[in-house]
């Protein structure tokens, strides 16, 4: 689940950092909430229609008092953190002392990158179902450098890159589109491709995400102004989202101006969002839902900002933590914990929104010293523990007589040792076991001991 606050983490055996940070975060929430009630950002749940696409009157159901928002802040203090996240660090893990343990953190599905030239148009796509828009079913869509994707090769809308008031009919902009916003930005500035896209979900409940990451706005003064949008379209309902986690501002070209809304084949029908029809402004951390009503109308309405988990190539870094220590910055590590401990994995994606997920490797103390390979069915086998075995990726265990000569060895931590050499019985006495991994191209001993053989 999508963290609702800013980011944080929370470092085990520190509760004075975890308390600052929690106070940081709750604080940042009560600000964030406090601006949403003086920028009046209303809802639109009134339906549009062609004879008029423009006379919306806002509407504000819910007014927070400061009850309310001491109620919320409980409410997320009961919450677990764990709730906040997307991310997966997978299951837990049991093990014996020194078992190398491969920790990985997955999110979402990898987008399949596209690049596109300057103001130009790529397609078409597949969207992975059958999906109604005005009316009209479509299987292939098509995506807009400056933020748009349409169901209609658009070809003259090529080299457009100033935004356009909609609806409109003009020759050269696009229709048949979904605008996310529209406004200049440059897909050839290095690190691309900054657009991806993958159809997610199961059968009846597909969703067809389209993501801009880290895009920066077209302009030499503006070049680090970075925009992340997601435009979604929903199978079986026909509804689109459109999730901004961050539109800047660049005065200095276009003076900003960007369209955000709908239109149809013909440029005579299109709904724009309230306020950004060609307009000034910014947003961050919004999501926006058009909803179609009948073939050419919709109803638009605010609804909680939700990206879809789309991994978006290259465009993410990870953290792991033992405790407060960094210990990697790679998806995934090698652990060989004595101890039971907990580690925590975090995301930060597109440079704008941090997931976190913790996982725990459970350490059994005991290893048995003895064994009896009588063939009583008890104690007949020496094992090392390494659970689940899928996450044992990198073990080697290896047994010795009292001459140094390796008397069994594995890499499968399911395989015990059963006290037999090339089929015969080993001798009575004590053996030698070590467990070792490999760590920048050398072996590496996390444990080792005794263990006696008796008859």
């Amino acid at each position: 689940m999508k963290s609702l606050l800013p980011s944080y983490y929370l470092s085990v055996g520190s509760l004075q950092s975890a308390v600052c940070s929690l106070q940081l975060a709750v604080s940042s929430w009560l600000l964030a909430v406090r601006s949403l009630q003086s920028t009046t950002t209303p809802s639109y749940p009134h339906t549009l229609t062609p004879s008029h696409p423009h006379t919306l009157t806002p509407s504000y159901p819910h007014t927070l008092t400061p009850s309310h928002l001491h109620t919320l802040i409980l409410l997320f203090l009961l919450l677990p953190l764990s709730i906040f996240a997307q991310l997966d660090a997978g299951p837990n893990d049991t093990i014996n002392p020194g078992v190398p343990v491969t920790l990985s953190t997955t999110y979402g599905l990898i987008g399949t990158g596209v690049n596109v030239d300057d103001n130009g148009v790529e397609g078409p796509f597949p969207i992975g179902f059958t999906f109604s828009y005005f009316g009209n079913m479509f299987t292939q869509f098509y995506i807009g450098a400056n933020g748009w994707i349409s169901f209609s090769p658009n070809q003259n809308a090529k080299g457009v890159r100033d935004a356009f008031a909609i609806p409109n009919t003009a020759d050269y902009t696009p229709k048949n589109c979904i605008l996310g916003p529209f406004q200049d930005l440059n897909p050839e500035h290095e690190g691309a491709p900054f657009i991806y896209y993958r159809t997610i979900g199961s059968d009846t409940t597909r969703r067809l995400v389209v993501m801009w990451c880290q895009i920066p706005l077209f302009y030499s003064l503006c070049d680090d102004s970075l925009v992340t949008l997601q435009i979604v379209l929903n199978e079986g309902s026909n509804t689109i989202e459109n999730h901004l986690m961050n539109k800047p501002s660049c005065p200095e070209w276009n003076d900003n101006n960007a369209t955000m809304g709908v239109q149809n084949e013909s440029g005579f029908i299109g709904y724009a969002v309230p306020g950004r029809n060609a307009t000034s402004w910014t947003a961050q951390m919004e999501g926006w839902m058009y909803t179609p009503t009948s073939v050419d109308s919709f109803k638009i309405a605010q609804v909680p900002y939700t990206l879809q988990p789309l991994l978006p190539g290259e465009k993410v870094a990870y953290r792991w933590y033992q405790g407060s220590e960094l210990i990697s910055t790679e998806p995934s590590l090698v652990v060989t914990p004595a101890e039971t401990t907990k580690y925590y994995a975090y995301i930060t994606l597109c440079d704008g929104e941090e997931f976190m997920d913790s996982v725990t490797v459970v350490v059994i103390p005991y290893i048995p010293n003895a064994f009896t390979p009588n063939g009583d069915g008890l104690n007949d086998v020496f094992r090392i523990v390494g659970l689940p075995p899928e996450n044992i990726t990198e073990f080697n265990f290896q047994i010795f007589n009292r001459w140094g000569e390796v008397v069994f060895s594995t890499k499968n931590i399911e395989e015990a040792w059963d006290g037999t050499l090339k089929g015969g019985d080993c001798m009575e006495g004590v053996y030698v076991w070590a467990i070792y991994y490999k760590e920048n191209n050398k072996h590496t001993v996390s444990n080792k001991g005794t263990v006696m053989l008796i008859k």
